[in-house]
């Protein structure tokens, strides 16, 4: 029995030994197993690095109320996990507090200080409905300069906005998007304002007016023509090029064709620019690509005396499920909404030593149109002039562009001389210049823009153009659209009889197999 207990004793104390090891380990090794799709809940790479970087210390101050309700109760166990992980990676360097305003008046004063404001949520307390006032916001704290996320509703995107905000405050982002205007382009400050403060929350964003500009600024980091709508003057299009040669990237975001839905007319631009961008390796073609999986409209329709309004399916406004894996731009994307668009001719690239990636398609059912445009909304579609597969709208070049100017007249100015010495010309771009082109500017505009996934494709367009890609995954990994499969109608009937009659044929059975097993059961007792 003494030998027994000696060993029963030495066991406990073996396994006391292990737990206070493995405290020990756990205090200077942070882990975690995440089993969900796209790690939502762990820290990303990109978030790592950045937080790993911090060379002072950084304060990151939560304010919350203490009853809130449950979906942004959620929200905040989210964002305490959240900093946790933060705190975990920054090395010491970052700190994190939450603290209730409640109706202590210092502390909503500070709030308000940080640009933090209350804001209103239905609750129902028993059985009574009220308005109640709360907070949930945060603000970073570093080196004497301050960043807020004012008012956190979801867990949607939350990292990518931390991450954003330290990067910012850091100054670990200085890059410069530079958006092209004087030809009928979208403003982002007046045409943009839905997706201009996600873009201003890691470029500096400004416009570029080449009428004003004797180049496109050195510290211009990437250029988008975003919706362009009437030609470039060539001396115009001689600053763009030898900006591409000195390894600027560029974003071409235009359709060929100008449609007004209300009006119910389309015409094609004439902008004069096929041989121009030919020679970087693509071109926009003249049509318009309509697509079975494709957004809503609204029209009026007269029934008996009453006019009525009806949503119905416009082809000519695609949503682009099918995405190039390939680059980091659309790999994680997974769907947006066009308008209007044109396709893309992808293989002129091979024949400029370009290597060309199409990143969005249209579906299997798909129709080309061109030359004469019918967009009127009520237009009976024939479901076989869908005969089109996998139309490219949207693509990525990657190599040494050659300039367009390299076997032409350099352009004269307003007193017919050269806007620059032949021999100052740039004539090939370094190996890694990169442009990307999508037959649509008007997915980016507000008044266009439905679906919030159309701004991530702006944004990972810019940090890929800019060769900086380390939020891209993170920026889009919370994104997870289930589009129901599109079916064939007898496959529904199938599917909807499956529905309605394996449900209690399966509980008949069960019931079956319980009773013959209770029955031999039975038979077993009583022999």
């Amino acid at each position: 029995m003494k030998i027994k207990s000696i060993y029963s004793s030495i066991g406990l104390i073996l396994v006391i030994v292990i737990l206070v090891l493995i405290n020990l380990i756990a205090n200077t090794r942070f882990d975690r197993l995440d089993l969900t799709e796209g790690k939502i809940y762990s820290l990303s790479k990109a978030s790592k690095e950045v937080v790993s970087n911090l060379e002072e210390p950084m304060t990151v101050k939560v304010f919350a109320s203490v009853d809130l309700p449950p979906q942004l109760n959620d929200v905040k166990r989210f964002l305490n996990d959240l900093l946790s992980d933060y705190r975990s990676y920054g090395k010491g360097h970052l700190r994190y507090e939450f603290v209730n305003p409640g109706t202590d008046e210092e502390l909503e004063k500070e709030a308000q200080n940080y640009r933090i404001p209350p804001f209103q949520v239905d609750i129902w307390s028993k059985d009574k409905r009220e308005l109640k006032k709360i907070y949930l916001g945060l603000v970073v704290l570093h080196g004497g300069e301050q960043e807020t996320l004012p008012v956190i509703q979801s867990t949607l995107g939350l990292e990518y906005n931390i991450t954003s905000l330290i990067k910012r405050i850091t100054s670990q982002q200085t890059m410069k998007v530079g958006f092209l205007q004087g030809h009928g382009e979208a403003d982002p400050f007046e045409d943009m304002k839905q997706t201009l403060p996600s873009l201003q929350a890691n470029y500096q964003v400004t416009t570029i007016d080449l009428t004003a500009e004797e180049r496109i600024p050195d510290d211009v980091n990437a250029l988008i023509i975003n919706d362009l709508g009437s030609e470039i003057p060539d001396a115009e299009k001689l600053k763009i090029d030898q900006y591409i040669m000195r390894g600027g990237g560029v974003g071409w975001f235009f359709s060929k064709v100008t449609a007004d839905l209300q009006q119910a007319t389309a015409t094609a631009k004439r902008l004069m620019i096929d041989s121009w961008t030919e020679n970087y390796g693509f071109r926009v073609n003249d049509n318009i690509v309509a697509d079975v999986q494709c957004g809503m409209v609204n029209i009026q329709q007269r029934v008996g005396i009453f006019n009525m309004t009806n949503s119905i399916n416009y082809p000519f406004f695609p949503t682009i499920h099918a995405f190039s894996k390939q680059n980091v731009v659309s790999s994680n994307l997974e769907v947006i909404s066009i308008f209007f668009p044109s396709s893309i001719d992808t293989s002129l690239a091979g024949q400029k030593g370009i290597m060309i990636t199409p990143l969005l398609y249209s579906s299997d059912k798909s129709l080309i149109e061109t030359g004469r445009y019918n967009i009127n909304a009520t237009r009976k579609w024939n479901p076989v002039e869908f005969k089109d597969r996998r139309v490219p709208l949207a693509a990525a070049l990657e190599g040494s562009f050659k300039s367009y100017f390299t076997d032409r007249d350099i352009p004269v100015n307003d007193e017919n001389k050269p806007v620059m010495n032949k021999s100052d010309l740039m004539l090939q771009s370094p190996e890694n210049t990169r442009m990307v082109v999508l037959g649509d500017g008007r997915l980016f505009r507000d008044d266009f823009l439905t679906n919030p996934a159309n701004y991530y494709l702006l944004l990972n367009t810019v940090d890929w153009l800019v060769n900086d890609t380390g939020l891209i995954t993170l920026r889009t990994r919370e994104v997870k659209m289930r589009p129901l499969k599109d079916i064939s109608d007898s496959q529904k009937q199938v599917w909807k009889y499956v529905n309605w009659f394996l449900p209690p044929v399966l509980v008949v059975f069960l019931g079956l197999v319980y009773w013959q097993v209770r029955k031999n059961s039975r038979t077993r007792e009583i022999f």
